[in-house]
């Protein structure tokens, strides 16, 4: 019965939104940005392949990016395009085997994406695509020579993300989606 009503709930609200929704506001910013906005986002991702216990050291995702807002075609629509660099590591060390090795990973990459406005104030939506490559250090990568393969430097992504924004500068936002450094992101925002 719970369950039902949970169910029940869920579409009720899901059918609100969508009745409030007008297929005008998909050429619209959000009203906590326009064209022209600078926004960086500041945050920390969680890694798919992290191994996490004794003797192993994890370094999370440390992530930077830089997008701006810029209204395309006759109709403004809210598109906004940048950059991305993420950092993380991860390693065992074990003396009773003799085991140690220690990677990094290094992303960079170019951003762009398409805001979505639901018309809630302080809140903006979007989808983002991801293109770049990533750069390993350390051991534990490459074939038996040593040598990376093309498929292991290209980085692509995909992720739907939100802002929060609790002044006109300043809030919060998650991002999650597949990537080549992490499945999820969240983190501080600043717009300019």
């Amino acid at each position: 019965m719970k369950k039902t009503l949970l169910f029940l709930f869920f579409l009720i609200g899901i059918a609100g939104i969508l009745f409030a929704w007008e297929p005008n506001d998909l050429t619209r910013f959000p009203s906590c940005t326009k064209a022209g906005d600078k926004i960086i986002s500041l945050g920390v991702g969680f890694d798919r392949h992290a191994e996490i216990g004794e003797h192993w050291t994890y370094i999370p995702l440390l992530r930077f990016s830089l997008d701006y807002n810029a209204a395309l075609g006759d109709k403004k629509l809210p598109f906004f395009f940048g950059g991305v660099v993420g950092y993380t590591g991860h390693g065992y060390k074990n003396n009773d085997i003799n085991a140690d090795f220690y990677y990094s990973q290094l992303n960079a990459g170019v951003r762009a994406g398409y805001h979505f406005n639901w018309g809630v104030d302080g809140l903006d939506t979007y989808v983002v695509s991801t293109a770049g490559c990533r750069i390993y250090f350390g051991d534990g990568y490459g074939d038996e020579n040593g040598d990376l393969k093309v498929g292991d430097i290209l980085a692509l992504g995909v992720n739907v993300g939100a802002r929060w924004f609790f002044t006109d500068f300043f809030g919060v936002w998650a991002e999650a989606g597949f990537n080549s450094i992490s499945v999820a992101e969240i983190g501080v925002v600043f717009k300019f």
